[in-house]
């Protein structure tokens, strides 16, 4: 699909110049693959993944969006360094979600404090209208995979729908530390992530969520799931430099020939100059192991409470979102107005200091729009998997009736005169 973009001559300047890619890669080829070594970036062009009615760039000459572009701006000494997000776990998020995307680093980038941005396809233009909620959507999915901490250290320039950014640039004195990369996939479904109506990110604060959970697709193949496995039954008994001997050693052996420390398409594992394949390899794997035993610490620290409480409500108020044990108190099968299947769900919150509140979530079926019964099958696969029961329809997720699980309650605020609410997120497996 050709995309349609402007360029500026420089970022203090508010003409642009309309431009048109082929493709995506041919985007990321044009613009960012190579850096231009500058020690003022300010002589940098700038790119906006739009195009525009008039070649003035504001908001109100915007014709469409064509990108989805998220900047993450980490700083040393802002109380969260061990929080950083490495750029591998952002791709490694990336291609489970089997998104095309680009990531480049930034000019003020270092080791220390990662900065760059993420360019993700998208499959169509999208109008002004709607440029904050499919954005929003396509943030919440992407930090579900993060642990809530993408949020913490993302410019909210993705808001400003005119907002320039530099192309792919580095300082001369951190030109070893630059790095691009493109990955193919599948463009975001912007019909499917408009559905959501997601507020995430524009009323949203940080707040520190759940480290994301191994799915056995992490990383190359879903070699990095076993090695995830080790690091944590060694997690608190050895020194972070022993658990990294230990991985290392195992993908040596499990993976012989097809490493994982040692795959190309990871950019962490590509020797940089000067660097024999092995020391790559070893920084590759001690970046891996800091990374997931700090993912890990998070996790200890905040444990979700599933211990189940039978009481009644105390409260009618929405609930923030937070992971609770739920369960199915009832299930309405019926027709919509259009004549299509659906069954409304009321769950009853069992655990934690909303143990008792009351929410509702609706299911769609047949002969409703094809990306809600997507979202629909879904949920109701996940609601099959975690009580152990087959469910085949969504009329059959009675049968889930009373059986406890643990799941994401979400908070929806209103809108259009609507009121706030609360709805089902998402159910975890294990």
């Amino acid at each position: 699909m050709a995309i349609k973009y402007a360029t500026q001559s420089t970022a203090s300047t508010n003409s642009v110049n309309p431009k048109e890619a082929n493709s995506f890669k041919s985007l990321f080829e044009a613009h960012f693959e190579t850096p231009l070594v500058l020690i003022d970036k300010s002589r940098a062009s700038t790119f906006i993944p739009a195009s525009f009615r008039v070649p003035t760039r504001n908001d109100e000459s915007i014709q469409s969006s064509s990108l989805v572009i998220f900047d993450v701006d980490q700083k040393l000494g802002q109380g969260y360094d061990d929080d950083m997000i490495a750029l591998e776990e952002a791709e490694d998020a990336l291609l489970d979600l089997g998104l095309e995307h680009f990531i480049y680093t930034s000019h003020s980038h270092t080791i220390e404090a990662p900065r760059f941005r993420i360019v993700i396809a998208a499959s169509r233009s999208f109008h002004p209208a709607e440029h904050n909620t499919i954005c929003a959507a396509i943030l919440e999915h992407l930090d579900e995979f993060l642990g809530g901490r993408l949020l913490k250290v993302i410019d909210p320039c993705w808001k400003t729908l005119s907002q320039c950014y530099y192309v792919y640039t580095a300082h001369p004195d951190r030109r070893q530390f630059a790095i691009s990369f493109y990955n193919p996939g599948a463009p975001a479904d912007i019909d499917e992530y408009k559905l959501h109506q997601s507020t995430y990110g524009i009323e949203t604060e940080y707040r520190p969520g759940a480290p994301r959970q191994a799915t056995g697709q992490t990383g190359a193949r879903g070699r990095s799931y076993e090695l995830n496995r080790i690091l944590g039954g060694m997690i608190t008994s050895s020194t972070e430099e022993e658990i990294a001997k230990r991985l290392f050693e195992v993908d040596n052996t499990l993976h012989a020939g097809n490493g994982y420390f040692r795959d190309p398409q990871y950019p962490r594992n590509r020797p940089r100059a000067g660097e024999s394949n092995e020391a790559a390899a070893w920084r590759s794997c001690q970046l891996f192991t800091k990374s997931h035993i700090n993912s890990l610490k998070r996790k200890t620290r905040k444990p979700v409470d599933t211990t189940i409480v039978n009481k009644k409500a105390d409260s009618r108020e929405p609930m923030p979102t937070h992971d609770a044990m739920i369960k199915i108190r009832s299930a309405k099968v019926g027709k919509t107005k259009a004549g299509a299947e659906t069954v409304l769900m009321e769950l009853q919150v069992m655990s934690g200091e909303h143990a008792g509140r009351h929410l509702w979530h609706r299911l769609y079926g047949t002969g409703s729009n094809a990306t809600a019964i997507k979202i629909s099958d879904s949920i109701k696969t996940k609601i099959a998997k975690a009580t152990k029961l087959e469910i085949p329809t969504i009329s059959d997720i009675t049968n889930a009736s009373d059986i406890p699980m643990l799941a994401r309650i979400k908070y929806k605020p209103g809108t259009n005169g609507y009121p706030a609410q609360n709805e089902l997120g998402d159910v975890h497996l294990n």
